[in-house]
C-alpha cells in the first residue's frame, strides 16, 4: 500500500527517510566493493546482494508483525556473520559501514540494550578483522585505527538513540493531541449542555415561582372570598335583630376585602417583576443538583445558615457559583468541585474550589470581569487563586451589615 507524503506522520516521515538512508548506505558500499576488489568483485557482490534482500525482508516482513519480532533480532546476528565474510574478502575495507547499516537498523525496532550488544559485537567482528589483515610491524597504528572505529561505532550508537527517543517522543506528542482533541470536543458538548441546562434552569425556576404565586394567589382570594361571604350573610340575617353586630360583620368583611386586594397587588407586582422569588439556599443547591445531574460533574457542598441577605447580594453570589463553576468545566478541564457558604463573625464567606489544569497566570475574561464588579457592588471582597496543576479558588468575601436579620 502507498502513501503519499501529505498523509504520512512525521515519525513516519523520519523512518521512511532513515529506510532510505540506510539502502543508500548499501549501494554505495556495493559500488566501492565492487570497483576496488575486482578479483573477487562477483563473490562479493553475490554476498552483498544477500545482505540487502536480508535487511529488505527484515524491514518489509518481519518488523510489521511484532509475533516475530525475535526473528529480527536472529537476522541481524547472521547479517553480522555476512558483513564479517564480506569485509574478510575485502581488500578496501569499505565493507565496514555495513556494520554501520546493522546499528541504524537494529535502533529502529529494538531496545538500547539490544542495539548497544549490536554495535559492541561489530565493533569486536571488526577489530578482529582489522587484526587478521593488519600487516605493519607498528601496533601503535593498530590501536590507533581501533579508536577511530570505536570512536565511529559509539558514535553511531548514540546518534541513532537520539534521533530513536525523538521519534518516541513525536509520536507520544502525537498521541497526546490526538487525546486532547477528543477531550476538548467533549468538553465543548459538555459546557453546551451545562449552558442549555443553566437556561431551561432559569426558566424553571421562574416558571415554578409563578406557579407557586398563582397557587398563593388562588388560595389569599379563596380564603378572603370565603370569608367575606361569611360575615355578609351573618350581617344580612343580623340586619333585624341586631344592626348595631350586623354593621360590624359588614365593616369585617370591608376589611377583609382590602386585605385580599393588597395581597392581589403584592402577587401581580412580583409577577411582573421578574424577581427570582425562590429562597436563595433552596436556589443554589437547586443549582448545584442540576448541574451534578446534567453537567456530569461532582460539587459537595456546605451552606451554613445564613442571615437574611438582600437581593443584589443573593443575586451576586448565584452568579458567582454558576460562572464558577462554568469557567471550571470550560477552561479548567474540571469535573469535580468543592464549594462552601460560610457564616464567620464578620463575613459571609463564598469558597470554590475545582481539580482542573489551573494556570500560571491568569487573565480575568468577560464572566470574571462581571462577576468581581458584582461582587464590589454590594461591598464584598472577590479573589482567585490559581496553580498549573492545581486548580482554582475563587474566594469571596461579604461582610455582615447590624441590620441583618438571621432566616429560620
Amino acid at each position: 500500500m502507498s502513501f503519499s507524503d501529505s498523509n504520512l506522520t512525521t515519525d513516519e516521515k523520519t523512518e521512511i527517510t532513515i529506510t532510505r538512508l540506510i539502502y543508500l548506505i548499501l549501494l554505495i558500499g556495493i559500488v566501492l566493493i565492487v570497483i576496488k576488489n575486482s578479483e573477487k568483485c562477483w563473490l562479493l557482490f553475490f554476498i552483498s546482494s544477500l545482505l540487502v534482500t536480508s535487511v529488505t525482508i527484515r524491514r518489509a516482513i518481519i518488523y510489521d508483525s511484532s509475533r516475530y519480532l525475535y526473528v529480527g533480532k536472529i537476522n541481524i546476528i547472521l547479517d553480522l556473520i555476512m558483513v564479517f565474510t564480506i569485509n574478510y574478502f575485502d581488500q578496501s575495507s569499505f565493507s565496514s559501514i555495513f556494520y554501520l547499516v546493522l546499528i541504524i537498523d537494529a535502533s529502529l525496532s529494538y531496545s538500547t540494550a539490544f542495539t548497544g550488544g549490536v554495535t559492541l559485537v561489530g565493533y569486536i567482528i571488526h577489530g578482529f578483522e582489522r587484526y587478521l589483515h593488519f600487516q605493519q610491524p607498528n601496533f601503535s597504528f593498530l590501536v590507533s585505527l581501533l579508536l577511530v572505529d570505536l570512536v565511529i561505532f559509539l558514535g553511531s550508537f548514540i546518534m541513532m538513540t537520539f534521533i530513536r527517543y525523538q521519534i518516541q517522543q513525536k509520536e507520544h506528542l502525537r498521541q497526546v493531541m490526538i487525546q486532547l482533541k477528543i477531550k476538548t470536543k467533549e468538553l465543548e458538548k459538555t459546557y453546551q449542555k451545562l449552558k442549555e441546562t443553566s437556561m431551561e434552569l432559569e426558566d424553571i425556576t421562574v416558571l415554578r415561582e409563578r406557579n407557586r404565586i398563582a397557587r398563593e394567589i388562588h388560595d389569599t382570594v379563596g380564603h378572603t372570598l370565603t370569608t367575606v361571604l361569611l360575615g355578609l350573610e351573618a350581617g344580612e340575617r343580623l340586619i333585624v335583630i341586631d344592626p348595631a353586630s350586623a354593621a360590624s360583620k359588614v365593616k369585617l368583611a370591608k376589611s377583609q376585602i382590602r386585605k385580599g386586594l393588597n395581597d392581589i397587588r403584592t402577587s401581580v407586582e412580583t409577577l411582573n417583576s421578574g424577581n427570582e422569588m425562590l429562597d436563595f439556599i433552596s436556589t443554589i443547591k437547586l443549582l448545584i443538583h442540576e448541574t451534578m445531574l446534567y453537567g456530569d460533574v461532582n460539587i459537595r457542598y456546605q451552606i451554613d445558615e445564613l442571615p437574611q441577605l438582600t437581593s443584589e447580594e443573593e443575586k451576586a453570589l448565584y452568579r458567582a457559583l454558576q460562572e464558577g463553576i462554568t469557567n471550571g468545566i470550560r477552561h479548567g478541564k474540571s469535573n469535580a468541585f468543592v464549594f462552601n457558604l460560610k457564616l464567620t463573625n464578620k463575613w459571609i464567606e463564598f469558597l470554590l474550589q475545582d481539580n482542573g489544569v489551573g494556570a500560571k497566570q491568569l487573565i480575568p475574561g468577560f464572566g470574571l470581569t462581571i462577576m468581581e464588579e458584582r461582587i464590589k457592588g454590594v461591598g464584598g471582597i472577590f479573589r482567585i487563586y490559581c496553580k498549573p496543576g492545581e486548580g482554582c479558588l475563587i474566594r469571596i468575601s461579604i461582610p455582615l451589615k447590624e441590620d441583618y436579620n438571621y432566616a429560620g
